[in-house]
């Protein structure tokens, strides 16, 4: 099962002084729709911190398919495991829409630590306990129902929109971040349809009912 969206975000964890320290020093960068931002085997210099927009995290296969492993939207992050290990990319970030990104590389990094010590301390505090968050998903994936995955992966792409908001995604993309199959998904989707939790489209599911769905996840 791959981790669900929305799992991990490093700099959000930070108390907001230390983390608008760190995002002040980054560099704010944007991305086209559909465009690479960065690829497997790449050598990890920098992490990234979504301010806008949505960022596709998956692997190219050999046909040129992504598998599609996390959705990332706003104050998520990404990257930052790579970076502060050294370790090269193991996976590939596509713009999921025309995004702004703040870039955290290693002279903005140690340019906090230099400027406050205890940074340091609060840094690796809170990277243990994303690590920690990270495996207890996992862990709780394995004894949910389809529909309770779905639900969650559904709220967190809803965010905190009014219901009739639309998310564009396709089935498959779907599928791939609960981490079941296409007929798994659309067994699951055509009963939160007919619960009126929301209506299935073409790339696109509006929720119809928000308080249902969440409902659905306990």
């Amino acid at each position: 099962m791959t981790t669900p969206i929305g799992a991990t975000g490093f700099i959000k964890g930070l108390p907001a002084d230390v983390r608008n320290k760190l995002l002040e020093r980054g560099q704010l960068q944007r991305f086209a729709k559909g465009q690479l931002i960065q690829q497997r085997g790449d050598k990890a210099r920098e992490f990234w911190y979504v301010k806008s927009g949505y960022v596709q995290i998956g692997r190219y296969g050999v046909d040129g398919q992504l598998t599609l492993f996390a959705l990332l939207g706003p104050t998520e992050t990404f990257g930052e495991l790579a970076f502060l290990g050294n370790f090269d990319r193991t996976v590939d970030a596509i713009a999921g829409s025309d995004a702004e990104l703040f870039r955290i590389g290693q002279a903005e990094f140690q340019s906090l630590i230099d400027a406050d010590a205890s940074a340091a301390r609060l840094l690796l505090q809170t990277m243990a306990h994303t690590i920690q968050q990270a495996f207890d998903l996992v862990e709780a994936g394995r004894s949910q129902s389809v529909p309770q995955r779905l639900a969650l992966v559904l709220l967190q792409l809803h965010g905190n929109r009014d219901d009739g908001a639309d998310i564009r995604i396709t089935q498959q993309e779907l599928a791939n971040l609960v981490g079941v199959s296409r007929v798994s998904l659309g067994k699951a989707l055509k009963q939160m349809e007919r619960q009126g939790c929301l209506e299935c489209g073409y790339n696109n599911i509006r929720v119809s009912d928000r308080a249902g769905i969440e409902a659905l996840t306990v």
